[in-house]
């Protein structure tokens, strides 16, 4: 992809960033109100850390289909285990999902298969888990003053649960920028020959990018369960479809090799700010699935050769702009 269409794929995630509140604040009584802009950030916190955690996959070049299942069973661990102690609880599910991406990144080079179909065999013994230890029941958590302290409103339209995930996207992003670990990940993705023969530590790379993977599929859906003070074996049963697609309209390439964690909370929040002012404007979930399904077409159109074309004047004014006489 040429630097002119990076930029003008950027300009347009900005103007839907900021156009979209626009429109639903001059459509909707009280948009800009703290606790919708709350309510924004805390879906934020939950799709958020899942979408991050599946982006470091994409960007290797692989698919983590299993990032769903892993919160619920996530879920359930913290709510069964963590009654004494919520870190205690939080601790035993990203362990848990550490270790199942640990398992999943090293299926890969034994069956010599795609992530996708080790991933949705983890996916759906991982979903057989979950109605396991939650035994056809909903599970209740008992410390209510935990699910008080995850949402207590900090300066207005924040909360600890939401900061949890914008540091999480902090620690990503210095992650895959300064480390050459990260640059391998995205090596890996973008060339995985090429990155063999330059001496880049490809089965590493896979391996930490499923275990940040999993860790934080664990740890989002510890915390979400925390904070509902339930937890159920089809909680975040739809989160995956929702990931996804704030990964690849953030930035992330579908081949891999491309795309950053700014990027991807971007693309989360254009997900979230655009399901919640579709809410206040009483769609149904039918014709919100619809106008998403759209935007994430568009996206990808934009990203292929629909962007290049639309770009491609840019690149030629660039390009009179350098060979002009100074």
């Amino acid at each position: 992809m040429h630097q002119s269409q990076r930029l003008l794929n950027l300009a347009i995630r900005i103007v839907l960033l900021v156009g979209m509140p626009v429109i639903f604040g001059v459509s909707v009584n009280h948009y800009f109100s703290q606790a919708n802009l709350y309510a924004i950030f805390q879906a934020f916190a939950f799709l958020g850390i899942i979408a991050l955690g599946l982006s470091v996959t994409m960007v290797a070049g692989e698919f983590d289909l299993s990032v769903a299942a892993i919160s619920t069973v996530a879920g359930l661990i913290t709510v069964k285990f963590g009654g004494d102690s919520a870190l205690l609880g939080i601790l035993y599910a990203v362990v848990f999902g550490v270790v199942v991406g640990v398992a999943n990144a090293a299926l890969l080079p034994r069956l010599g298969v795609s992530s996708l179909v080790t991933t949705v065999g983890s996916m759906m013994f991982l979903t057989g888990v979950g109605y396991w230890l939650a035994g056809g029941r909903v599970l209740s958590y008992g410390n209510l003053d935990v699910s008080d302290f995850l949402d207590h409103n900090v300066a207005g339209i924040f909360s600890p649960r939401s900061f949890i995930t914008i540091a999480c996207f902090v620690v990503i992003s210095l992650f895959l920028r300064f480390t050459t670990l990260g640059r391998d990940i995205y090596a890996s993705g973008g060339h995985r020959k090429a990155a063999i023969q330059s001496g880049a530590r490809v089965g590493k790379a896979l391996t930490v990018g499923f275990v940040i993977s999993g860790g934080l599929s664990a740890l989002g859906g510890g915390l979400l369960s925390l904070s509902l003070a339930t937890a159920s074996a089809t909680m975040g049963s739809n989160i995956l479809l929702q990931a996804a697609s704030a990964a690849i309209v953030g930035g992330i390439a579908l081949g891999g090799g491309i795309g950053s964690p700014l990027g991807v909370a971007m693309g989360v929040l254009i997900l979230t700010i655009l399901n919640n002012g579709l809410g206040l404007l009483s769609a149904t979930s039918t014709q919100i699935l619809l106008v998403n399904g759209l935007l994430l077409l568009i996206v990808v159109l934009l990203d292929g050769r629909l962007g290049a074309v639309l770009a491609s004047p840019l690149d030629r004014f660039a390009r009179r702009k350098a060979s002009a006489p100074v």
